[in-house]
């Protein structure tokens, strides 16, 4: 994106002078609204087609619990998650548990979060850039992944957006916007404590703020920083659930390219070429003093969490690239602020490029197998099984799993069920009975297929049905997705 002739002072000062209040006029309000509706219309798009995985089925294993089992387990592990999980428990109610409603709740987050967008690109640089910024949040790669997903990304990406609108308000507005944007900036971080790096491009904007907004601008933060002090101090204890993250590696792909463009190779970089165009031209609007802080704040938001992350990750396993989701938002800013300043068809070749970086991730991740999961496996097991064959599972949650595949499942009959186990604090499993508790259940049965995740205790659980009067007859290893290998345990004599 090359910018024109540099603005003049007079030019800017309707739109980006921060010593008079912005107004979001009612046709700033219905814009916003009609980019929130395109956004979902966008993000609803096959939302429901892909197969839940691992996380996904997290999120609702953690609500089978009862309340008090819930607060049991965020002692334990994933109270990270512990704020978006009750959350979710208030929105089964009226709209159930399948994996098409949870998804549903992260398609209307981005919704919100695209409406706040174009909000805050009028805010802080006038009605120009709102469209195209608002329309940029409800199609980045990343959003439009993190609406596909029943986790907390979108939601914070939301919530960390309606801080930013709500903290620039108190700015040019002072009185209750303090109050309100110590609340967000709170329930960012308690739906996602890594949102609370969003808010260094808070911390970089007061350098150019009046001394007595400073002041103002630095207690709310304060205070939201103190009321997050619970969660944080949860979470420090907990870092071993992250543990895996040790085997992740990742260089200058995952960060610029990954984090923000998925993971379609040539689209991506397209969009990392964008970026840097867009990121020239916000540096090279940093000379006008009106933009310093508003453009401190967008860059911070946008780039800080990444820095800290990555170069907390070469000591501690903390980094990923969908752990950043909620910086994703300024970079829709900074897009957008660049397509606003470009003439009419530039700008629409801007438009076209940005889409075309944009598409092919939206195409990938609304595909049946766009999540890493067990469909593999899943589907030799029902090539393999005749109805009525029994099924053992080992490791992998023998709840999670029915949800995630019933239509395999249910034709089987789980004889490591237990509707009276009780769920354990330690972890988000419910792992089937110990084979030897289940003899009974093996009576009236000659075949029971095991599937083991990755093979662990495999070779145990083999001679526990041994003992029973199987043996093992058939095995295969499915290594697409998540590898699971498969047993068939027919009954001897």
């Amino acid at each position: 994106m090359i910018a024109g002739p540099a603005p003049t002072l007079a030019e800017d000062r309707p739109t980006v002078r921060i010593d008079r209040p912005g107004r979001l006029g009612s046709g700033v309000l219905r814009l916003a609204g009609l980019v929130a509706v395109v956004a979902f219309a966008v993000n609803s798009i096959a939302v429901g087609v892909p197969r839940p995985w691992r996380d996904e089925a997290a999120t609702h294993m953690a609500n089978q619990r009862t309340l008090q089992q819930l607060w049991s387990m965020l002692d334990h592990i994933d109270a990270v998650h512990g704020c978006y999980y009750l959350i979710v428990r208030l929105w089964q109610y009226p709209f159930g548990d399948s994996i098409l409603s949870l998804r549903m709740l992260s398609v209307l987050a981005v919704a919100v979060g695209a409406g706040l967008m174009t909000l805050l690109a009028a805010e802080l640089f006038g009605a120009a850039a709102a469209p195209w910024s608002g329309l940029g949040y409800a199609v980045l790669p990343q959003l439009t992944w993190a609406a596909g997903e029943a986790r907390s990304y979108a939601l914070s990406a939301a919530l960390v957006t309606g801080a930013m609108l709500a903290f620039w308000l108190a700015v040019r507005r002072q009185r209750y916007w303090w109050v309100c944007y110590t609340l967000l900036a709170t329930a960012a971080v308690y739906v996602f404590v890594y949102s609370a790096l969003a808010f260094a491009g808070v911390a970089l904007a007061l350098i150019w703020l009046p001394s007595r907004i400073r002041r103002s601008a630095a207690l709310a933060t304060l205070a939201a920083a103190v009321l997050s002090v619970p969660l944080a101090v949860r979470v420090a204890g907990q870092g071993d659930q992250v543990s895996w993250l040790e085997e992740y590696h990742y260089g200058a792909e995952q960060l610029v390219a990954d984090a923000f463009w998925g993971q379609v190779g040539w689209a991506a970089w397209l969009g990392v070429g964008l970026s840097v165009l867009a990121l020239g031209h916000a540096a090279w609007l940093f000379r006008q003093r009106p933009l310093r802080g508003p453009l401190a704040c967008v860059l911070g938001w946008l780039l800080v969490p990444s820095v800290v992350l990555a170069t907390a990750g070469l000591f501690a396993a903390i980094y990923h690239p969908r752990y950043v989701a909620f910086s994703v938002p300024a970079l829709a800013l900074v897009l957008g602020l660049a397509s606003s300043r470009l003439p009419g068809r530039p700008r629409l070749i801007a438009g076209f490029l940005l889409l075309l970086a944009c598409v092919p991730a939206l195409v990938e991740s609304r595909g049946p197998q766009a999540k890493p999961t067990v469909a593999p496996a899943m589907a030799v097991l029902a090539q393999q099984s005749r109805p009525g064959d029994g099924l053992y599972i080992v490791r992998y949650d023998r709840h999670g799993l029915p949800w995630s595949f019933p239509e395999v499942v249910d034709a089987l009959d789980d004889v490591g069920a237990d509707t009276g186990q009780a769920w354990r604090s330690e972890t988000l499993k419910r792992p089937s009975l110990p084979v030897g508790r289940i003899g009974e259940r093996l009576v009236s049965l000659n075949r029971v297929w095991v599937l083991a995740d990755k093979g662990i205790r495999l070779e145990q659980t083999e001679r526990a049905f041994a003992r029973l009067g199987f043996r093992a007859t058939w095995t295969a290893t499915v290594e697409q997705g998540y590898l699971v290998v498969l047993v068939l345990m027919e009954r001897t004599g």
